[in-house]
């Protein structure tokens, strides 16, 4: 009886390793094994490449597209001392997790290691095995550049004109390019061309695609992201650039709202407090104010009052000094010309052009204010100009412990005194409630430029006396 089970256990056994044999990482074969299994296989019709992280050389990414219907996915890697990527007797095979990218067009393989090597992507379609061409691995000795640099020009709304250099190396055989919407995380069109140029959608230079149908036309205000991937022969990627767009400049904006009133809004830009690559950008919004959008140039040189020189971008705001403003917040280095936009009740309201100095005259943080409490419950703010003399007007603002708004107001002289508003342009609809003795409050204080640029940003707390 005892013999009778030992002989059944054996037969499960050699039964359910037969079933898992198709396991290469626990069974070893190599991907030459794999070939051989199978009857029909083509070679390089799997479209994969791969690239090192953003900022990470231990962490690697492999992209690769699988056609509809593609199953049994496979990735296999080989060695860097070998002679002949070719040889694939060479390639053992890994299980590495993946995600899908680009609103699920392409997937993506993540590889934790800086070891270099060369590996191959593999799927089963139609019953045939469909191989990549060998990718080499190379993130310590052609790192990955990931960047925004690009020029996109628009000859007409919605077919826009992406043009782009090579970076630290010029050594790209093809150049991939992705559009996806992004709020919809959703994928519009993915192209090839040998040319350092597309144009959606202009097939006239594109080498290969995998668009399974005719992309949809683009949208006005419609917000979008470019990729772009610079490929080597060997398949890695020396350059990713990734851009958002919006289809639609402020003149085209301004044009399409012309029986509208146009009127001016109250804004000003300063960099983040010890971060020269991030700005914000304050805005004053007037009751009713709705629709509000942020246009941006592509540099300084141009003319700053040309609209059409001022594309859209997308960025996130939040309310400010209990809410008497909102802030922008814009996250990069380059310097432009910025102009915010809003609606109220019959009228489009847009900033004067706003020049953003945060490299070559980043804005000073300091609580450097005297204060003179002689007037009972009405102190007196007095400042000097920081590093950059060059203030037109001083905005300072007055809120209580729980930062509500108490008080806001422009003056071109460095002093203040508080509930002293006569002669002086204000935000308070209002007047000033008194301040409470021995409460707490803070004062801020913005020197700004004729170009609206705050060159000095006071901030300090106070105590009622």
């Amino acid at each position: 009886m005892k013999i009778t089970h030992f002989l059944l256990l054996i037969s499960i056994s050699i039964l359910y390793f037969s079933c898992s044999e198709d396991n290469d990482v626990t069974v070893s074969r190599n991907l030459q094994g794999y070939l051989d299994e199978n009857a029909t296989t083509q070679f390089g019709n799997v479209i994969a490449c791969a690239a090192s992280a953003d900022g990470n050389t231990s962490l690697t990414y492999i992209f690769y597209y699988p056609e509809e219907g593609a199953s049994d996915i496979r990735y296999y890697e080989a060695d860097i001392s070998i002679t002949d990527q070719n040889v694939f007797s060479n390639y053992k095979r890994q299980i590495l997790s993946e995600t899908t990218v680009f609103g699920g067009k392409l997937n993506r393989m993540s590889r934790s290691s800086s070891v270099e090597g060369w590996s191959i992507v593999t799927y089963v379609l139609d019953g045939e095995l469909q191989v990549s061409n060998p990718i080499r691995l190379k993130s310590l000795t052609r790192t990955t550049e990931w960047e925004e640099e690009i020029t996109i020009e628009f000859p007409e709304t919605l077919t826009p004109k992406f043009t782009w250099t090579d970076g630290t190396y010029a050594e790209n055989n093809i150049y991939f390019q992705v559009i996806t919407a992004v709020e919809e995380a959703a994928f519009i069109s993915g192209t090839y061309t040998t040319e350092k140029t597309f144009q959606y959608y202009d097939t006239s230079n594109v080498v290969l695609d995998i668009n399974t149908e005719m992309p949809e036309k683009l949208v006005e205000d419609i917000e979008y992201d470019f990729t772009l991937m610079g490929v080597s022969e060997d398949n890695w990627v020396n350059l990713i650039i990734e851009k958002p767009f919006v289809p639609r400049n402020l003149e085209e904006y301004i044009n399409v709202n012309s029986t509208r009133t146009l009127d001016q809004v109250n804004a000003f830009a300063a960099s983040a407090n010890g971060n020269n690559s991030l700005s914000y950008i304050y805005y004053y919004p007037e009751d009713g104010a709705r629709l509000v959008r942020y246009y941006e140039t592509d540099n300084t040189s141009v003319d700053k009052n040309d609209y059409a020189n001022y594309k859209r971008r997308i960025l996130t705001d939040a309310s400010y000094f209990g809410a008497k403003l909102r802030r922008i917040s814009r996250s990069g280095s380059e310097e432009s010309w910025c102009i915010v936009v809003y609606f109220t009740e019959g009228k489009l309201h847009l900033s004067e052009p706003i020049r953003l100095k945060n490299q070559s005259k980043p804005t000073e943080w300091t609580d450097d204010v005297t204060i003179n409490t002689e007037e009972n419950l009405k102190p007196k703010f007095t400042w000097l100009d920081g590093v950059y003399a060059e203030n037109a007007t001083y905005f300072q603002v007055v809120t209580d412990s729980d930062v509500s708004f108490l008080s806001g107001t422009f003056t071109t002289e460095k002093e203040f005194q508080y509930s002293v508003t006569e002669g002086f342009n204000t935000l308070n609809t209002t007047t000033p409630e008194s301040l409470i003795l021995d409460a707490d409050y803070n004062f801020t204080m913005m020197g700004i430029s004729e170009d609206h640029w705050v060159n000095l940003y006071i901030k300090e707390t106070f105590t009622a006396e």
